[in-house]
Formats: C-alpha cells, structure tokens, sequence
C-alpha cells in the first residue's frame, strides 16, 4: 500500500511564476499586468518587450539605456520560461 504524504505548501511540479515588476519607466508610461492564462502571460510579456525595445531607441542617456536592457533581459528570461511550459 502506497502511502501518501505532502507537506502543506510544497508543491514544486506547480509553484505559480511571479510576474517580473514594472520598471520605472513602465510605471511612468501607465503599463498594467494583466496576466491571465498562459497565452494572455506570452502576449503581455511581448508587448512589454515591444515597448522597452522601442523606448531604448528613443533614450539618450546612457543610464537609462542601462536599466532598459537589465528589464528586457528579465523578460526575455521569463518569456522563455512560459513558452517551454
């Protein structure tokens, strides 16, 4: 007889992804997370990708480009994450 025994609040195969904080920038220009099912999860996270590429084209200070890049690359890391699953 198989014995089950699952501590309360260990579930790895399914522990829910956080969703990567706006940047200041994001914040300043209204973007909102909606979240959602996994496809709705893809689609905010491109559209975020979109507008920082953009945004990074436009910035002239090298600082801000800086911090532009380190938020594309949490949410490219993360991109990639959802659409392996």
């Amino acid at each position: 007889m198989k014995s089950a025994f699952k501590m309360k609040g260990m579930d790895f195969g399914n522990s829910p992804q956080k969703q990567v904080p706006l940047s200041k920038g994001e914040k300043k220009k209204g973007t909102m997370i909606t979240g959602g099912s996994d496809a709705e999860v893809i689609n905010d996270l491109e559209d975020r990708i979109d507008f920082l590429n953009s945004d990074l084209q436009d910035s002239d200070s090298t600082m801000e480009k800086g911090q532009i890049m380190t938020q594309l690359n949490k949410l490219k890391v993360r991109l990639k994450k959802e659409r392996a699953k």
